[in-house]
């Protein structure tokens, strides 16, 4: 054991000095809602996993109560706004994101608290979660807005090219029928050259992130969860905007010149971990406990999932020149619709390439998408695969379901058994 493991404090975890610059990339998103405001100017809600690119291809600006609700956890207010939603008779088990902006909009909450304004319309879809769609029908029967919601059929390990081919017809065409309910809506019209642009932005944006991933394939790893937890929310909020990709870029460099030096985002690097799941945005310092075992998370699924271009059948050719059919295929191959054998298959390979020694699951207790099969996973890739796995119990941003003690002690227990097998 080392003497930083036997006095229990954690080493300097170089946070990437490009990241910082994300304070203002966000801060230029609730500055164009602000002023959106002021202009008049058509707003909208939308869920993760929605095409946002329409929106501001059509001059909407898009607003994401998920988003929001992770700067009230941020902020130490989630649990206020999660309680204030259950005294108005929501269920402890539903998705603490939808209780928090329940309870931020009881409590007329503002931006700097996780608040989301009355939007013109709403936006949801289902190709991740069911719950997105209910709740977007709750807020905007309050609100009083429409409400536009696209339907996702999940692709399985026995669908067929036919019923394939149908899905994406499908989805295809909910997506043109969307183009004419924003324009019923805001009377905006549809600009297929400024759609072209905002499509090169999403694919720009989305790839530069990739390569970032690509580097913490490296030994030491370059960057941390301190760049990826918050460096994602731009691939969220700001698809097909170039100031995200300007920030990005230079993530990717610095990180490259510490991969160029052998530098790495940990002092010493003994354990590569993957963490699935969303974090816990109510203390995501709580992730940096794992350098006094000299060990950093060099890979998460949530956080690449949302660079989105990852189906080959998605070129960049097609992005251009057809963004609306691209957005159905993208919409079909997004991470959490995948079932559970393409899952195992995709969790081995990720392994492999990143060189991981060992997968933190985390049993997210509220959302159910991103728990479903996490056992049956767990199973097969310890039993088919020999990975170490370790599921641990918590949620995304209800911080009463965190127990922090135990859950140390059970990474603990975990790193020992990686260092049990470094030993074999």
């Amino acid at each position: 054991m080392s003497a930083t493991e036997k006095s229990g404090k954690t080493q300097h975890n170089k946070m990437l000095n490009a990241t910082q610059g994300l304070k203002n990339i966000m801060g230029r998103h609730f500055l164009a809602i602000e002023q959106a405001y002021r202009d008049g100017k058509p707003t909208a809600w939308a869920t993760s996993g929605s095409p946002v690119e329409m929106l501001y291809a059509m001059d909407v600006q898009p607003m994401l109560p998920e988003n929001s609700a992770t700067v009230s956890a941020a902020q130490k207010y989630s649990q206020n706004f999660i309680e204030l939603a259950e005294a108005e008779g929501y269920s402890y088990d539903l998705c603490s994101y939808f209780k928090t902006n329940v309870g931020a909009v009881l409590s007329n909450a503002g931006m700097a608290e996780g608040g989301t304004r009355k939007p013109t319309f709403m936006l949801s879809t289902d190709v991740i979660c069911d719950t997105h769609v209910d709740w977007f029908q709750v807020q905007a029967e309050k609100f009083n807005v429409p409400h536009y919601s696209i339907d996702v059929p999940h692709v399985v390990s026995n669908t067929t090219n036919r019923q394939y081919n149908y899905f994406k017809k499908y989805v295809t065409e909910q997506l043109y029928e969307f183009i004419e309910f924003i324009q019923e809506v805001t009377g905006h019209e549809y600009n297929e050259e400024k759609a072209k642009q905002v499509s090169e932005n999403s694919w720009n944006l989305s790839k530069v992130w990739q390569d970032i991933y690509e580097l913490r394939k490296c030994i030491p790893c370059p960057i941390s969860t301190r760049d990826t937890f918050g460096g994602l929310f731009p691939l969220f909020t700001m698809p097909g905007l170039k100031e995200p990709i300007k920030l990005y870029k230079r993530m990717y460099k610095e990180a490259k010149e510490r991969v160029d030096n052998g530098v790495g985002a940990l002092e010493k690097e003994d354990f590569r971990l993957m963490f699935e799941g969303i974090p816990f945005w109510y203390n995501l310092k709580y992730f940096g406990q794992l350098e006094r075992w000299n060990a950093i998370i060099v890979y998460e699924p949530y956080t690449y999932a949302f660079s989105k271009y990852m189906n080959p059948k998605v070129t960049k050719e097609m992005v251009l020149n057809k963004p609306i059919e691209a957005m159905a295929e993208l919409m079909l191959s997004f991470w959490y619709v995948y079932d559970l054998e393409t899952r195992i298959k995709k969790f081995e390979e990720t392994v492999r390439d990143w060189s991981i020694d060992g997968v933190l699951l985390h049993n997210n207790l509220s959302c159910r998408p991103n728990s479903c099969g996490m056992y049956d996973l767990k199973r097969h890739l310890m039993d088919d695969y020999d990975i170490p796995c370790l599921i641990i119990d918590a949620d995304m941003n209800d911080p009463r379901k965190l127990n922090e003690t135990q859950t140390l002690n059970q990474i603990e227990s975990f790193i020992e058994i990686l260092r049990q097998r470094k030993k074999a």
